[in-house]
């Protein structure tokens, strides 16, 4: 008697409420990145702190993302992607809780760089659970979307969140995060899904992410190499110009957070409003073309940035022209530098280019922080400061505009691009050009 009829194969479903859980895990850590700059003043003169050590209440988080991010892969393949989130959850809210007890410069800026390091760590490993959990098609593509939209949505609620409880307690800014952090990680505890039992001699070992032929194979590739400088002159200015206007604006012009927060929003709803586009938006301008565009644009914003902000007769009026700007540019240029960075190699070295990318992304406000906050502590205005700011953020544009130079005699044939997680629901390929 031969076997029965073979019934459909069984459909899986998607997870819905884990998605909604690890997104919400990425609103909270975008969250974190702006808040600190909106209160960050007030918090300098809560604890008697000099710019030098003020500045490294932003530059610290990034700090610790961009040292903890090349190892992100490794561990979650060593210890298993659920260990790592719930983990990585618990020590941001154990850090957030210290901070907001901290009494001292050093503690907070301690603070930030383990909660950096936390971000680096449930960031990457959130979507890589995302892409396991949700079969491939439309669904997936709508919960990589939501997933990026949590990103870009969290850096204007930081804003607003921190210019609110700024007013009240500098000190709820920090504590903010503990009883979502707390939350998730109840939640996470019970939907994300265990990782396969590996037997202990075959788990790799614990090694940064890069490829196998060395970590000069992905500085050696030119489209690459373009996005990372440009993304890290681009991010680097983008933040410690808010971070520069803010000091001002407090102590020059007697600013309230909430105030502050306000004039600022333009500089990040365009690219929260325009999440779900934003790939389409990119791949229908080029992203080349949409990366220079939104890094010459970055220039224009810092020079529009009045030099004296937030002194007498310098109000809002003079900050939302070229906050408005910085918010095209982001839109512009952000989501096609990442695109860019992807495309520019083989699908096997995407994970170790994405990682090479984004620590160069974090590093930029690492490497601005220092001398930007020596210069306000220099000077009597912030003048000196928005000049380096200008001049970092022309850097980025000149290393942008380069990828639309012709690049000597023509490659290959072109070949379409496979779609990835990285783009837009609705994108067509984009057909990538070969000689570059």
């Amino acid at each position: 008697m031969g076997p029965g009829p073979v019934g459909p194969p069984a459909v899986r479903r998607t997870p819905w409420p884990l998605v909604c859980v690890l997104a919400a895990t990425m609103l909270v850590d975008a969250l974190e990145v702006s808040a600190a700059v909106v209160s960050a003043p007030v918090v300098g003169d809560a604890l008697d702190l000099a710019p030098a050590v003020l500045f490294w209440l932003v530059g610290g988080f990034a700090a610790g993302f961009a040292a903890v991010l090349p190892w992100a892969a490794a561990l979650g393949r060593r210890f298993g992607r659920r260990r790592v989130q719930l983990v990585a959850l618990a020590v941001f809210a154990l850090a957030s809780a210290a901070s907001a007890a901290a009494d001292s410069g050093g503690w907070l800026i301690l603070g930030r760089a383990v909660k950096g390091g936390c971000a680096a760590l449930t960031a990457p490993t959130g979507l890589a659970i995302i892409l396991a959990a949700v079969p491939d098609g439309p669904d997936r593509r709508r919960a990589v979307s939501g997933y990026a939209l949590c990103g870009t949505a969290g850096f204007c609620g930081g804003l607003l969140l921190a210019g609110l409880l700024t007013g009240v307690d500098w000190r709820l800014v920090p504590a903010l995060p503990v009883p979502a952090a707390l939350l998730l990680l109840v939640l996470a505890a019970r939907l994300v899904p265990r990782d396969p039992p590996v037997r202990r001699r075959a788990r790799p070992r614990v090694r940064p992410g890069r490829p196998s032929a060395g970590p000069r194979v992905l500085w050696r590739c030119r489209p690459l190499r373009r996005a990372a400088l440009t993304a890290a002159a681009f991010n680097g200015a983008y933040v410690v110009l808010l971070l520069v206007t803010a000091w001002q604006l407090h102590h020059r012009g007697g600013w309230t957070p909430l105030r502050t927060a306000l004039v600022f929003l333009p500089a990040a709803a365009p690219a929260a409003l325009t999440a779900l586009w934003s790939a389409r938006i990119a791949v229908r301008l080029g992203p080349d073309r949409s990366a220079a565009a939104g890094a010459v644009l970055a220039v224009v914003g810092c020079l529009l940035v009045p030099r004296d902000a937030g002194a007498a007769g310098s109000g809002a009026a003079g900050l939302l022209p070229a906050t408005a700007v910085l918010g095209l540019a982001f839109l512009l240029a952000f989501t096609a530098l990442h695109l860019q960075a992807v495309d520019a190699v083989p699908e096997e070295l995407r994970p170790a280019a994405t990682a090479f990318y984004q620590t160069w992304v974090q590093s930029g406000p690492v490497l601005l922080t220092a001398p930007a906050a020596a210069l306000v502590t220099a000077g009597a205005d912030i003048g000196p400061a928005l000049w380096l700011v200008t001049a970092v953020a022309a850097f980025g544009a000149l290393v942008a505009v380069t990828g639309l130079l012709p690049s000597g005699p023509p490659g290959p044939p072109s070949t379409p691009r496979p779609r990835s997680s990285h783009d837009d629901p609705s994108t067509l390929p984009y057909v990538r050009d070969g000689g570059r």
